[in-house]
């Protein structure tokens, strides 16, 4: 299920995320957003706010787009 489709409050393990720019992914890999982290999904407006252990990270739509996760139990 993608990001954007996530419910707030909830974890989930990233599988896998599509984009077609290295950049992006470099960027978003320098941030510890890569397949198998764990998050939980704090807001999706104005931006979609992630926590990763204990950072928050706020992402574009856009970007939010392109991860892929499952509820993690």
């Amino acid at each position: 299920m993608r990001l954007t489709d996530f419910e707030v409050g909830l974890k989930g393990k990233i599988v896998f995320i599509v984009s077609s720019e290295t950049s992006r992914l470099n960027k978003l890999s320098s941030m510890g957003i890569t397949a198998g982290s764990i998050v939980r999904l704090l807001q999706k407006r104005p931006s979609f706010v992630i926590q990763i252990d204990e950072s928050s990270i706020a992402i574009d739509p856009d970007i939010a787009k392109e991860i892929y996760l499952k509820k993690a139990v």
